[in-house]
């Protein structure tokens, strides 16, 4: 709640207290997000490498304080902020900006928000996910449902901030507005503390991308060795240095050898005994990594396609927020007769729509699929359910270019300024955009977080808020190239403009379906070629006598030679 009643509305923020123009505020908005989205990176890292994801959580908890609190106090002390700006003066283009000091302590916030996203955002699903034994049937179905209702309940304080604080800001005060969730994130830290004594620690592990690293030096030294038994990976697997999996006391999912990205395979090749040590530790790892660690690395690399696709649809919802909050300020914002909502408050009907279809989603929906198809889980497969919400993502923009298209009509039949019509009328695109995210948000979250290897949880949460900054940056260059190519047949100033209805922000929105359209045959390919991890392929040729996962680094090389 604290995060997002910043984070969500501030490109309202930035418009009606700090004076910006529509895209400048959108653009900035872009490169706050971006920035807020990729410090999970540089969090995971530190959590795997250094501190542990407690410390890490714990960490980012207090930088969050500290970020609500200064930029409440820049929406509080008027020395900290410009002048408000009547509507009559925003028309004319005469608002008094904010100064550099005004600006200095904003950002001062919002970088202090970036760090506490930095320490919250890649560690807090993981440790809730440690709580979890994975060895108990029990904990496993647990742990499925846990990330759906996870989401589920972040959505929903999606909503209350844009709703109940985004009132409050609007209406009452913005420092009033920043205040609230501040002293609600002293609360939740007093209590996150007070579960201190219960919770189960999982140690710092070591940094994955030292990992990565060896497995490549290993394989590039190795290119010209030929593997053993190349047409068959359980031969092959016997005669690698396969020690088991090391998980600090933890139960780890042994990986096995496969047979794609057998280039990689090489990394693993004992070409002499004094490779290994009289512990089974690698004597020198630069040369020599273990299959969990060469599938480790496969794991990453399979996935990236997946993830450019969910990069795509990220990007696809960034222009559906962003531009929506625009269609707001130009609509009637009456709920009733007297009351009246604050624009970006229409927002919350796709927070709104995720926490509500979560539900259906896991009570219904995935029941009958298990029903139908006879299969454990949650019946629909994590592709196949992402599959689905980028075809509802398109979907919704069509309904979105339908509506802009008549708001378009309905403002410059009254003048060009605003449109009599209902912000309500805007409601249909976004809640058909929910049952996308519901689809796609939560099945990438559970994607990452069961297909990346066990020791990198915390680098799969970071992946998911990755994709999140990439789409912010991406966002902006979409609507700089649309503009482009818009010019050069015969529009002077593009299709997306300031004043949305002088430009044509329905066939912008034509055009985002039609990416959308092309990143789901896109992501149908990826999905074609995608083997879940665990998965093996047939194999015609018979099993070893012995267990892969049993045969230590000095008896691979002994069968080997």
């Amino acid at each position: 709640m604290a995060s997002n009643s910043f984070v969500t509305p501030l490109p309202s923020y930035l418009i009606t207290r700090y004076n910006m123009k529509g895209n400048a505020a959108t653009n900035v908005a872009n490169i706050f997000s971006g920035a807020f989205n990729f410090s999970p990176v540089v969090g995971a890292f530190v959590a795997d490498a250094l501190w542990g994801r407690f410390r890490t959580l714990l960490f980012g908890m207090v930088a969050g304080i500290f970020a609500m609190a200064v930029i409440t106090l820049s929406a509080t002390i008027h020395q900290l902020k410009p002048p408000p700006c009547s509507a009559l003066e925003q028309q004319a283009g005469t608002c008094v900006g904010s100064s550099a000091l005004q600006r200095a302590v904003l950002y001062v916030g919002m970088g202090l928000l970036v760090v506490a996203a930095g320490g919250t955002n890649p560690t807090g699903l993981p440790f809730g996910a440690d709580q979890f034994d994975e060895s108990d049937e029990r904990h496993k179905e647990g742990l499925t449902r846990y990330y759906n209702w996870y989401y589920a309940i972040a959505m929903m304080a999606t909503f209350l901030a844009l709703t109940v604080l985004v009132y409050l800001q609007v209406k009452v005060s913005w420092g009033l507005g920043f205040a609230i969730p501040t002293v609600l994130m002293l609360v939740a830290f007093a209590v996150f503390l007070f579960g201190t004594a219960v919770y189960v620690y999982v140690p710092p592990e070591g940094s994955i991308f030292s990992s990565v690293a060896r497995v490549i030096v290993a394989s590039c030294r190795k290119w010209r060795l030929r593997l053993p038994h190349p047409d068959d990976v359980r031969w092959q697997e016997e005669l690698l240095y396969n020690p088991p999996a090391a998980g600090n006391g933890r139960r780890v999912f042994k990986l096995r050898l496969t047979s794609e990205l057998r280039f990689l395979n090489k990394a693993a090749i004992v070409t002499d005994a004094n490779e290994i040590r009289p512990d089974g530790s690698p004597a020198r790892p630069w040369q020599l990594c273990s299959v969990q660690q060469v599938e480790e690395v496969k794991c990453l690399v399979k996935i990236i396609p997946v993830w450019i696709s969910g990069v795509v649809w990220f990007t696809v919802l960034t222009e559906m927020i962003n531009y929506t909050f625009l269609q707001a300020l130009t609509m009637d914002l009456h709920m009733g007769r007297s009351f009246t909502i604050p624009p970006v408050s229409i927002l919350a009907v796709f927070y709104l729509s995720v926490a509500l279809f979560v539900p259906v989603y896991d009570l219904v929906i995935a029941r009958a699929s298990r029903r139908l198809t006879k299969a454990g889980g949650g019946g629909i497969t994590l592709l196949q359910r992402q599959g689905a919400g980028l075809v509802v993502g398109a979907l919704a923009f069509v309904i979105a270019a339908a509506v802009e298209s008549r708001r378009r009509r309905s403002a410059l039949g009254h003048g060009g300024g605003t449109s009599p019509l209902s912000v309500f009328l805007l409601a249909p695109q976004l809640a058909v955009m929910g049952v996308s995210g519901a689809f796609s948000m939560v099945g990438q979250m559970e994607f990452y977080n069961t297909q990346f290897p066990d020791q990198m949880r915390t680098l799969a949460n970071a992946a998911f808020y990755c994709a999140q900054g990439v789409s912010s940056y991406l966002a902006t260059l979409v609507v700089n190239i649309v503009n482009a190519r818009t010019r050069r047949h015969g529009e002077s100033a593009g299709w997306v403009r300031d004043d949305i209805s002088a430009g044509r922000l329905d066939y912008f929105y034509y055009a985002m379906a039609v990416l959308g359209a092309a990143n789901f045959v896109y992501f149908l390919v990826c999905a074609y070629f995608y083997r879940y991890k665990g998965e093996q392929p047939d194999s015609h040729a018979p099993e070893p006598a012995r267990d892969s996962a049993s045969t230590s680094g000095s008896e691979a090389a002994l069968l080997k030679t």
